[in-house]
């Protein structure tokens, strides 16, 4: 129903139809509330029922709802939760009846069983566990990420007067309050707002001429103005005057200051030790946590959290495990090299999925403090074959491992172990007396990256080697990064004699991203390439050389024009090159 197109004595009689009166409070869940002078339009609910709104959501957001005399808001508290799935004995939650269960956490882990849904919504965090047939299936943290409440006033007319909004801490104290002002025709004209923590204070005011959109002044905690903005339009094209306490303009920037940095509200310390299930866990979160490492100085709680994850997954430092596949990719999904997977046995890792035709075999090492030393990746082909079954009749249900001499006859072996050190071998699986399947499998290409990292476990270099492809030659790539382990200072890369064949070197100066240069096995360079920012026609300027490193002449293509190669784009990055690899020997079948 269109509420626009209704008189206001029709809502409020429609509203009161509905049981709903003034001054009580009900319920939505992360709802818009109406443009239309802030009357109610969308059916209230339950808490229990906005507790299990949107599951899979990486938040929850839960909005208390007052109206006036008038039916319309008279106050919104919302309250926003971050839902984080999390790794937790489950043993713990032993004979529990299925259903959605509710607990707080003591100091010294110990659970306590909630009543209600309400009881858990009145904490600053709670674990919510969910059973089925008698197995947990879900285990989630869900703590207040913020809390907001807006008051309303209004005009004659019932179009908002003011809104006053505040954003709170677990305590209830102000952070930071808004105050807009409208018109009586609901235009805004002003707003305030005001920084409690550092008494900051900004004052816009809404000007609408075909010149500027509005202006804005900052004070400081001593009420002296240090900004002043003018805001063109509202499409991002500002002015922004930074002042001195005398008034005068120290600098200029094109883009509108903040004076109030959102952030989620602290977690109680027992809930932020808990370890997030990256299996599970909304991508969301992960990217936030991974974010950690490239923009927070700080890492300890972090790294903290990573190690306490290993430990809950049985991981041992200074040991060797396969790995599940796909493998998470490195600074969108693995913190660190930390690993967030359990680990595999070799036969559960050979056998995750059977009927593709490509798959993965990966083997991890890692070292005292947890964090991967070497990931060797093996690619597979996986082809079914038709082979006649009477000479399986004797074998019992499970597993077995072929190879095929020149005249295509099974010869047996040792088994698994045996059997993927061969570039080639055949594996037969027999299920309640039956041949399941019969594949053969052959590698397709094997890498091994080794890690070493600082003392405060950023990482400092890898090696990363191509020990089998069709599509190219073993090269060794030596990569060492900054100090926040991030991204490539240089790379160098060498043949399987050790000799050098291409250096990339990080440079940052004058538009300048980076230099590249190529040479010959016996040393010669031949090429000076400079990368430069952006993606622009004159991106790269490519010079190649004589033997006398005299210029002959400049391209401003990147590809190596005598002899291209999948590493020309240097510097590259492990997981998308050994991506490269396989996509050209598929180009190339």
């Amino acid at each position: 129903m269109q509420k626009e197109n209704l008189s206001d004595d029709i809502i409020i009689n429609q509203l009161k139809a509905q049981g709903i009166q003034p001054h009580i409070t009900y319920i939505h869940s992360d709802y818009n509330y109406s443009k239309y002078k802030n009357f109610p339009t969308q059916p209230f609910i339950t808490l229990a029922e906005a507790e299990k709104i949107n599951p899979n959501s990486p938040d929850n957001i839960i909005q208390i709802i007052e109206l006036d005399d008038n039916y319309q808001y008279k106050s919104i508290l919302v309250k926003g939760r971050n839902l984080i799935d999390i790794l937790f004995p489950t043993a713990m939650f032993d004979g529990y009846p299925d259903g959605e269960h509710f607990f707080t956490l003591d100091e010294k882990y110990q659970l306590h069983h909630l009543n209600s849904v309400e009881d858990a919504l009145a904490q600053d965090c709670y674990l919510k566990i969910i059973i089925q047939q008698g197995k947990v299936v879900k285990m989630q943290k869900r703590p207040l990420a913020f809390i907001n409440k807006t008051i309303f006033s209004y005009w004659p007319n019932g179009n908002i007067l003011k809104k006053i909004r505040e954003k709170l801490d677990l305590n209830n104290n102000a952070l930071v309050r808004y105050e807009i002002e409208n018109d009586q025709t609901g235009k805004r004209i002003k707003m305030l707002e005001h920084n409690l923590v550092t008494n900051y204070t900004a004052v816009m005011t809404y000007l609408y001429t075909n010149d500027v959109y509005s202006i804005m002044d900052i004070f400081n905690e001593k009420g002296v103005k240090v900004n002043h903005t003018i805001i063109y339009d509202q499409k991002g094209n500002v002015e922004s005057q930074y002042l001195d306490e005398s008034g005068n303009i120290v600098k200029t920037t094109n883009s509108k200051p903040e004076i109030f940095y959102d952030q989620d509200l602290p977690q109680p310390a027992i809930y932020q030790s808990i370890p997030m299930d990256f299996k599970r866990a909304h991508h969301f979160h992960i990217s936030n946590f991974i974010q950690q490492m490239a923009f927070n100085k700080d890492t300890t709680i972090a790294d903290q959290e990573a190690i306490t994850r290993a430990k809950f997954l049985g991981i041992k430092p200074n040991s060797s495990y396969y790995h599940p596949t796909p493998f998470p990719k490195w600074v969108e999904e693995r913190y660190k090299n930390y690993p967030h997977q359990f680990a595999m046995s070799l036969s559960e890792a050979e056998f995750q999925y059977p009927k593709e035709e490509y798959v993965d075999l990966v083997k991890v090492t890692v070292g005292d403090n947890y964090q991967y030393q070497t990931i060797s990746m093996e690619k597979w082909q996986q082809v079914p074959l038709s082979l006649p079954l009477e000479q399986f009749k004797s074998l019992e249900n499970g597993s077995y491992f072929f190879s095929l001499d020149d005249k295509g006859q099974l010869i047996p072996l040792d088994g698994i172990e045996q059997a993927i050190s061969l570039p080639r071998y055949v594996r037969v699986k027999k299920v309640m007396g039956k041949i399941d399947s019969i594949l053969q499998k052959t590698r397709i290409q094997k890498t091994l990256q080794q890690y070493e990292y600082k003392d405060n476990n950023q990482m400092i270099k890898q090696i990363l080697k191509v020990l089998e492809s069709p599509v190219m030659p073993s090269i060794t790539i030596e990569t060492i990064y900054d100090d926040i382990g991030l991204y490539t200072v240089s790379q160098t890369i060498k043949d399987n004699e050790n000799r050098k064949i291409a250096v990339f070197s990080k440079v940052q100066k004058d538009r300048i991203y980076g230099v590249i240069e190529r040479f010959t096995p016996d040393g010669v360079k031949t090429n000076h390439i400079i990368r430069y920012y952006g993606y622009y026609s004159d991106g790269v300027e490519n010079q190649y050389l004589d033997e006398e490193g005299n210029i002959k002449f400049t391209t401003s293509h990147i590809k190596n024009k005598n002899n291209p190669q999948l590493y020309d784009m240097l510097p590259v990055y492990s997981d998308e090159f050994i991506g490269l690899m396989f996509n050209k020997f598929l180009d190339n079948k």
